[in-house]
């Protein structure tokens, strides 16, 4: 221990002996460290530990594909739920879930709201537990019995100012009562952008076998502890061909390529963004590769500048596993350095990446430092530290060390070897900028020519916009008569909608 502390204080003093040399390299290891940082951040968010679910990895969403209709990836029907959340001897829970839009009455005016439908199971099914109150119970999840909420911590804080007494009182929801039960943390939101959730509250005819193909909700279940993906995988398929040999008479499932497959929750919630964020990952690791190019370059410098010094040492008895050792300290504080001002520039930064962020993603690209960043910025520093430790131990102790202590020799030993290897360092740093350069030039003209697609119309000074009516106001429920059927009733009330052959 003594022999550590004293390798720390003259690695410190060499470092600081060299400003200029500490500062470039510092500051070309954090940016390096930092980028990488930030985008495993993201990354560890997306596709290993989404925020506020437990053991994601027994997570799986249940999805339908139509394989003759080119539909790849939908929702699926009620009795499809009941089939998997029936299966106990894969799945310990399931819950569905279904998207709407509630209109809040606030004292301020009435305000829009995304609300999720789930079945009672749904926060526990995520591993989720509410910050306030309690989550829903089976007996609330029943029709005309579901007028509970659970309000999202986000909800919480905008409309409620963050009050802990609106758990048990009730709000008003699309002109009805709903009584709130609970709040839930920062981290669960799924859906993203959810502001609230609903008791599904499915009447028993929607588990119909008639309902098969009528595909409306999402679907996730956790598998047990001792099946795999695999065996979730083929149990899923499995589940499919069975519900087709039940009913032979219908054969549009046969004929369609309908079937339902399990994927995993990771991949499912990841979605488009899996690859981008990958491809990114991989363009900030050539921006480490490029910083340790530069830094190895210059320990290579510094190394033939310290070549003497070291031949002095050996000389005088120094083993070389004690100056391998006193190099791999340096190299290691040097890292060191740039890692924890890379991650202190990644933490900083995060509150600017997130405002970045376009709206719909801001959620699910948060920048979160947690343990399993930090521990993968501990394995950057260990993979560089010992990069950078032993390029140039390797190149000093290639020579004889006596030799070095004539000047002559010291001339005669410059170094060919030690050239080729800057050469072969230079290189490499000038492929992988070229290669990024190349990338993002051809990102930007990608980018330049999506924004001058012709969309077929002038979209200057276009708007959208969209009502939400209540269910029990006059038009509404002359709207859904209309959607019922072309009845002779509602052409009378709405001739304008007459359909036409």
């Amino acid at each position: 221990m003594n022999t550590l502390i004293q390798d720390i204080r003259y690695g410190i003093r060499m470092l600081a002996k060299d400003p200029g040399f500490t500062t470039v390299a510092v500051l070309s290891l954090a940016l390096g460290i930092g980028a990488n940082t930030i985008i495993f951040s993201t990354i560890n968010k997306l596709f290993l530990h989404p925020a506020g679910i437990s053991d994601p990895a027994r997570l799986f969403a249940v999805r339908v594909k139509y394989d003759k209709l080119n539909l790849k990836s939908i929702v699926i029907s009620a009795p499809g739920f009941k089939d998997i959340r029936d299966s106990k001897q894969i799945f310990t829970s399931a819950a569905a879930s279904y998207e709407e839009s509630f209109n809040y009455l606030a004292p301020g005016g009435p305000q829009r709201l995304s609300v999720t439908k789930v079945t009672w199971e749904w926060f526990d099914t995520f591993g989720a537990r509410p910050l306030l109150g309690r989550i829903f119970r089976p007996e609330e999840d029943q029709p005309h019995a579901n007028q509970v909420v659970v309000l999202a911590h986000d909800t919480w804080q905008r409309l409620f100012a963050g009050d802990p007494a609106i758990v048990g009182k009730s709000i008003q929801l699309n002109r009805e009562d709903y009584r709130v039960v609970g709040v839930m943390g920062p981290d669960f939101d799924w859906p993203s952008r959810t502001q609230l959730w609903i008791p599904l509250g499915l009447a028993a005819g929607e588990f119909s076998p008639d309902n098969y193909f009528n595909e409306s909700l999402f679907v996730v279940a956790r598998t047990r502890p001792e099946i795999s993906r695999a065996q979730a995988e083929a149990f899923v398929r499995m589940l499919t061909q069975r519900l087709i040999r039940a009913y032979p008479q219908n054969t549009y499932a046969k004929d369609s390529g309908w079937r339902m497959f399990a994927l995993p929750f990771t991949e499912y919630g990841a979605g488009s963004l899996r690859t981008p964020m990958l491809i990114l990952f991989g363009a900030v690791g050539f921006v480490l590769l490029i910083a340790c190019s530069n830094i190895g370059g210059l320990l290579l410098a510094r190394a033939s500048a310290r070549a003497k010094e070291f031949a002095v040492r050996v000389a005088l008895g120094a083993q070389k596993r004690d100056l391998l050792r006193q190099t791999l300290l340096e190299s290691f504080l040097l890292t060191a350095c740039g890692a924890i001002a890379g991650v202190v520039g990644a933490y900083g930064s995060t509150g600017l990446l997130n405002r970045l962020a376009p709206g719909s993603f801001t959620s699910r690209l948060a920048v979160h430092v947690d343990g399993h960043v930090l521990l993968f910025a501990t394995l950057l520093v260990v993979l560089t530290g010992l990069f950078l430790g032993v390029l140039p131990v390797g190149e000093v102790f290639s020579h004889r060390q006596y030799g070095m202590l004539k000047e002559e020799a010291r001339a005669m030993t410059s170094a060919r070897g030690r050239l080729r290897l800057r050469e072969w360092l230079v290189v490499g740093q000038v492929a992988m900028a070229l290669v990024l350069l190349v990338g993002a030039g051809l990102l930007v003209k990608s980018l330049t020519r999506m924004g001058r697609v012709d969309p077929g119309f002038d979209p200057s000074g276009v708007m959208t916009a969209s009502v939400q009516l209540p269910k029990t106001s006059t038009i509404a429920r002359r709207s859904r008569r209309l959607s019922m059927g072309p009845s002779r009733r509602s052409w009378q009330l709405f001739p304008e909608f007459r359909q036409r052959p």
